[in-house]
């Protein structure tokens, strides 16, 4: 593979890349990139002040790396050579550097193209690789043994995966990358968090099953309603009900048309196809 196309085991930062589709143009100027890179976003500030550095992305290609240092509003970003937004309520920026050379070096004019499908977002957050992934792949051929060798109904061998699932190195992946909560809702206990497979176990590839891009956090709720299809997510993480879900269980289920996930990585948007064509009740 070219080696200045980035795989997803190479990002081992908390990056936020910046699609500059429209703004880039081959003469700007230092300050310019800088400008039209930092701000100004409709963005989640908390989980943009996650991340520790932000790309400069036209074409796939990274044209600059900053170290943030602090997130504003965006009228109070100041950019000099950026004219001021007609409507910046809702939006923000940041405010940075350059990044390090160590960080620099190692990103700057490499491509995206196997992690972000060029053109279709504004700013994407970048997964993280843990080397704990080595541990999922290993701790699922485990799980898949275990299971074959019971002389039990598909159902029971169900929830001994998930017990087992919930249990080891794929939860505490889903953990990080959620920040201890469910990726659809505000909760937090980690006694009532989830790991759900998106393309379900049995019927997932052994790498899948592994894959942490084929996993959600969530509370259980909704992971029983994700799990059984009465929900799914469109590509941009907003939440698709099913017409079987009556009203009245929306209501105490806490579901509703307006939640969404909002960090879809481009492997969740494979897996969720697949939910939405074979595991979704229309």
């Amino acid at each position: 593979m070219n080696s200045d196309v980035l795989k997803n085991e190479d990002i081992t930062e908390k990056i936020i890349a910046f699609n500059l589709r429209q703004s880039y143009r081959a003469n700007m100027t230092e300050r310019e990139l800088y400008d039209c890179t930092r701000g100004c976003w409709r963005i989640s500030l908390e989980n943009a002040q996650q991340c520790a550095y932000a790309f400069s992305v036209y074409e796939s290609t990274i044209k600059e790396v900053y170290k943030i240092e602090k997130w504003l509003l965006a009228e109070e970003l100041k950019r000099e050579t950026v004219p001021s937004e007609q409507d910046e309520s809702g939006r923000y920026g940041f405010e940075g550097k350059i990044a390090e050379k160590e960080i620099r070096d190692k990103y700057l004019g490499k491509s995206l193209e196997n992690i972000c499908k060029k053109g279709q977002y504004s700013f994407k957050y970048l997964p993280v690789y843990d080397k704990n992934y080595d541990k999922v792949i290993e701790e699922t051929q485990k799980i898949e043994k275990e299971v074959e060798l019971l002389n039990i109904d598909e159902e029971s061998k169900k929830a001994i995966v998930n017990i087992r699932v919930n249990q080891g190195k794929f939860r505490d992946l889903l953990l990080k990358r959620y920040n201890n909560k469910c990726c659809l809702c505000a909760i937090k206990n980690q006694k009532f968090l989830i790991a759900s497979h998106i393309k379900p176990w049995a019927k997932s590839e052994p790498k899948e099953k592994a894959d942490i891009n084929n996993g959600f956090l969530m509370c259980p709720n909704h992971d029983r309603l994700f799990d059984k299809g009465y929900i799914t997510f469109d590509d941009d993480g907003t939440i698709i009900i099913s017409n079987k879900l009556e009203k009245n269980d929306r209501v105490f289920l806490n579901v509703d048309s307006k939640m969404r996930i909002e960090q879809l990585t481009e492997g969740n948007k494979e897996y969720l196809e697949f939910h939405r064509k074979e595991v979704f009740n229309s």
